[in-house]
């Protein structure tokens, strides 16, 4: 079984590859120069032009570590409003004075009286993207980013394209070992809600599906819950994703905006293009 979602956004590569440009400068302005681990260069692009391009009243971003993302947002939309949700908001180097912040997870929160055409989620949480497509479709948000969207037998967290590949996600071969670090997270966490947060038993954060079955069941739900979905393409050619060599007779990747003979004019860009894990939009029914 395949993905059947064929519908694109309507913007361009020509259009993408015109923006290049303009981000370099705002780049140059972000707040967090070492963002190790955080967004670099590839994603921050496709997220400025998403941006950009669909001008959101209400972004909620789920993930924020250091705090480039909500920079990014304010940056490029100061009038939207912004949900910054995080269950380790001390990592924050730039906070806005702007953003509203949580520790409450997203499936948690009151999304009631939002605007779902005009309302995008941006996940950067490495939580089961099956388990937060549901949670939007319940909540009736229509626009969503995944940030990460690992290929098989990849990352940590069960991604779009394991969905589609059907081969489900196992961060360890030793099932014991991974239900006992789950068991112990899940201790952890309700003992600080009890001494530190006082909030007993109760689950304020969720965890890492830690394996699925292979299946198509999955797959199912997106062809049937899923209008568009994108990758956004990389802008020069990746060599490595994470820190191996990207396999690319076992993984689809699109073809780059820029060859490499532009690297001197768009150097940084160059410099960080094995920071790009498949950046994907999706619009829902």
């Amino acid at each position: 079984m395949d993905l059947e979602i064929t519908k694109k956004p309507e913007w361009s590569n020509e259009e993408i590859k015109a923006e290049i440009e303009n981000f370099i400068e705002i780049y140059s302005e972000r707040p967090i120069k070492n963002n190790e681990f955080g967004m670099k260069f590839p994603h921050m692009f496709a997220f400025y032009f998403i941006l950009k391009k669909m001008k959101p009243e209400f972004v909620i971003e789920s993930g924020v570590y250091k705090g480039q993302s909500t920079w990014l947002i304010e940056r490029i939309l100061p009038n939207t409003r912004i949900l910054s949700i995080d269950i380790k908001l001390h990592y924050r180097e730039y906070i806005s004075n702007k953003a509203e912040y949580s520790n409450l997870d997203f499936k948690f929160q009151d999304f009631s009286k939002i605007d779902p055409e005009k309302t995008l989620a941006f996940f950067d949480d490495h939580q089961n993207s099956l388990e937060r497509l549901k949670e939007c479709k319940w909540f009736g948000i229509k626009h969503v980013i995944f940030e990460d969207n690992y290929p098989t037998n990849k990352g940590d967290f069960y991604s779009l394209r394991q969905i589609i590949s059907g081969t489900g996600f196992k961060i360890h071969k030793n099932i014991f070992y991974e239900r006992l670090k789950v068991i112990m997270i899940f201790l952890l966490f309700q003992f600080n809600s009890f001494f530190k947060e006082k909030y007993p038993l109760i689950d304020h954060h969720r965890f890492r599906a830690n394996h699925v079955a292979p299946n198509i069941t999955d797959l199912k739900y997106l062809n049937k819950n899923i209008e568009i979905y994108y990758e956004f393409p990389p802008i020069f050619k990746p060599i490595k994703s994470l820190t191996e060599n990207i396999e690319y007779d076992n993984y689809k990747i699109d073809e780059p905006l820029l060859g490499d003979e532009k690297k001197n004019k768009y150097q940084i860009a160059f410099d960080e293009k094995d920071h790009y894990n498949w950046f994907t939009y999706l619009r829902l029914y």
